[in-house]
């Protein structure tokens, strides 16, 4: 993502880098965007004040290298699990699984999400990693609708929408309410329900079985 910050000239310069994300990541995710302080990045991130904008001008500067990084962090996953499941449906589910892993467990991926559905606060498009995820998953939904393993009135990309908006409310309403303790039982009952409506029911019994297996229950 260009101009979001400074091209490191040294390996030093990296690491002060990825420490200001890291740090900014834990404070955003906590936080917000709006209620966060440079003061308050540069503490969590353990580097004075004057090494931070050295790196990065500002807090917009600083919280779009930290949805850089998010996607960074997120696409190649994606990409990795899909690769090793050969049904459609069994990779949306199983990329689930792994994106609901990485939001419970890496402050970067869950502030970075936090952000880009908070982009009305910063000046730049921060939207890429959703519009990334949803032209994938239409054109891996293309090719179920198409061969009849999936059912929908829905075209491929409003399919994709509809799913991946769905995963996004469940986990920030798990977020909300629970202190995500309850995300990967909230995408569980995605599944759920999304199985019964676009799976057809000689098939179902077989995507049941990976969500159960994906999701432990």
């Amino acid at each position: 993502m260009p101009g979001t910050r400074r091209t490191p000239t040294q390996e030093r310069g990296q690491v002060t880098q990825d420490a200001i994300v890291e740090g900014a990541a834990t404070v955003f995710d906590r936080i917000g965007y709006g209620n966060a302080s440079l003061s308050m990045i540069a503490q969590a991130s353990g580097i004075s004040q004057g090494s931070m904008y050295f790196h990065f001008k500002s807090k917009e500067q600083i919280a779009l290298a930290v949805i850089h990084e998010q996607h960074d962090r997120s696409m190649p996953l994606m990409a990795r699990v899909s690769e090793q499941y050969d049904g459609v449906l069994e990779r949306l589910i199983r990329v689930s699984r792994a994106i609901v892993d990485q939001l419970e467990n890496d402050p970067v991926v869950r502030a970075g999400i936090r952000l880009t559905l908070d982009e009305g606060s910063l000046s730049q498009p921060a939207g890429a990693f959703y519009e990334d995820w949803i032209s994938g998953t239409a054109a891996q939904l293309d090719v179920a609708l198409q061969a009849g393993d999936l059912v929908s009135s829905m075209s491929a990309p409003d399919l994709a929408r509809t799913l991946i908006g769905f995963f996004t409310g469940v986990q920030l309403t798990a977020q909300a309410t629970v202190g995500r303790s309850d995300i990967a039982a909230s995408v569980d009952r995605m599944w759920r329900l999304a199985i019964d409506a676009i799976v057809p029911e000689p098939r179902r019994a077989a995507a049941t079985s990976v969500r159960e297996d994906a999701f432990g229950v």
